[in-house]
């Protein structure tokens, strides 16, 4: 499942928000936005299976909610990340974020007891 930035930004709302949001409260956190572009963006989501939602009444209202959790989400944009750019080898990717010394010290530190912990796990 591919989301667009723009259809991010709305399920970053309702993931945040932790509960059913109707099309007035979504629409209240994106002042800027014309009503008929958050609605093509919700049913673009729909489309894609990453929100669901429910009509309310014989208004255009909807409420809708998130068919997938944030950490589902990442997981499957980290595995197809992954896959397409580092053909599934994790040690590709981490050996790329030190070769850009894109990593602190703090950083290392903390992947090497995550490392370590997950490796513990294994035994």
């Amino acid at each position: 499942m591919q989301i667009t930035k723009a259809e991010l930004e709305i399920m970053q709302v309702i993931w945040e928000s932790g509960r059913k949001m109707t099309t007035k409260e979504i629409m209240e956190k994106f002042p800027g936005k014309k009503t008929t572009t958050i609605l093509t963006l919700a049913g673009r989501l729909l489309d894609k299976g990453a929100l669901k939602s429910v009509k309310l009444g014989r208004s255009h209202a909807h409420e809708y909610w998130a068919a997938i959790s944030e950490e589902d989400y990442k997981k499957m944009q980290t595995k197809s990340f992954l896959h397409s750019i580092h053909n599934g080898s994790a040690k590709s990717l981490i050996s790329a974020l030190f070769q850009d010394e894109n990593l602190t010290e703090k950083d290392i530190e903390e992947l090497r007891a995550f490392i370590n912990s997950e490796a513990d796990s294994y035994d």
